[in-house]
């Protein structure tokens, strides 16, 4: 395995990815001395027993229940798993306040954008389909086989349960990301009893194609995410943020243009007489907490100009853009 930390973000990359996790994972702890079974008191314990006995035990400590910051996602990327593609995330959530936990980057980079939508009001990542025995009855009435290791039928999962704001009041809607090639047919075999399962509770349910996302704004969004919380910048505070905000601000009208953000955020810290990297920190929070503006689907580079406008954003994304 390959760790990645970075602020308030931990990377796990994995060596290997998991051809059939899909919205769902089958949880297969391999014994490195005994394969697929372990020894117990003498006897042969099955992994798809035990893995049955930690999804049980999933369900009774609360894991898949709950909404906002009390959300436990049913698979935690601290958990012993490989990746659907190769990436385990764990980031602090704007909207929820708790810690997000996403299996792919397509995941990942789904989860920046939502976050980014003012009328998505809760984000529930890793949502068990329960009962269990429901979807079974579904994959039965479908001819289709369950989830299942070894035999143990297991707690299938979908990316994402997102909590939005209509003019009718709060909706929930259940998104599953996965690139268009990645499609398959037991692929589709498994998102239809996600469909299904969600239908019948008259929630609206759909698969977003990593390839529609816009990239851009989203890789702007993951620059500046770890800015919306202070808290992570030593020796600084809100106080010290509106303190400085605006002499930055000024400092980056005056230049019209000429100088990569970068340069003109190491000037500030010089003048404003503050640690290095503060302005630009501050520069990330501004436009995180949407305080400030600036063109989001251009890409914002370091090294280059960046206009910014001192006007909070308004947004203008609605249901449409998370279909």
């Amino acid at each position: 395995m390959i760790y990645y930390i970075s602020n308030n973000k931990f990377y796990k990359k994995a060596s290997k990815t998991l051809g059939d996790s899909l919205g769902f994972l089958l949880w297969s702890f391999m014994d490195h001395n005994y394969g697929p079974q372990r020894i117990r008191g003498g006897l042969k314990v099955s992994t798809g027993k035990r893995n049955k006995k930690f999804q049980e035990n999933r369900i009774k400590n609360g894991f898949g229940q709950g909404k906002g910051k009390d959300y436990k996602p049913f698979i935690q990327a601290h958990d012993n798993k490989v990746a659907s593609e190769g990436w385990l995330t764990r980031h602090l959530g704007w909207k929820t306040q708790r810690i997000h936990h996403t299996l792919s980057e397509h995941e990942r980079r789904y989860l920046y954008y939502l976050e980014w939508l003012d009328f998505v009001v809760d984000i529930r990542e890793q949502y068990p389909l329960l009962p269990q025995g429901r979807t079974e009855e579904i994959a039965e009435q479908l001819g289709i086989n369950h989830p299942h290791v070894e035999g143990e039928s297991v707690v299938m999962t979908t990316d994402f349960v997102i909590t939005i704001q209509t003019t009718a009041g709060l909706k929930n809607v259940v998104r599953t990301v996965k690139p268009a090639s990645k499609l398959t047919k037991r692929t589709l075999e498994l998102f239809e009893i996600e469909r299904r399962f969600f239908a019948e509770q008259g929630i609206d349910w759909g698969i977003i194609s990593a390839g529609t996302l816009p990239n851009t704004l989203i890789s702007n969004i993951e620059w500046m995410y770890e800015g919306r919380y202070v808290s992570t910048r030593p020796s600084l505070d809100l106080e010290m943020v509106d303190l400085l905000s605006e002499p930055l601000l000024l400092n980056i009208n005056k230049d019209e243009n000429l100088s990569s953000i970068s340069k003109l955020c190491i000037k500030s810290d010089n003048e404003f007489g503050v640690t290095s990297g503060t302005c630009m920190f501050i520069l990330k929070h501004m436009l995180a907490s949407k305080k400030w503006s600036t063109d989001l689907h251009n890409k914002i580079r370091e090294s280059a100009p960046l206009i910014i406008n001192n006007n909070q954003v308004i947004s203008k994304e609605n249901y449409n853009n998370i279909s």
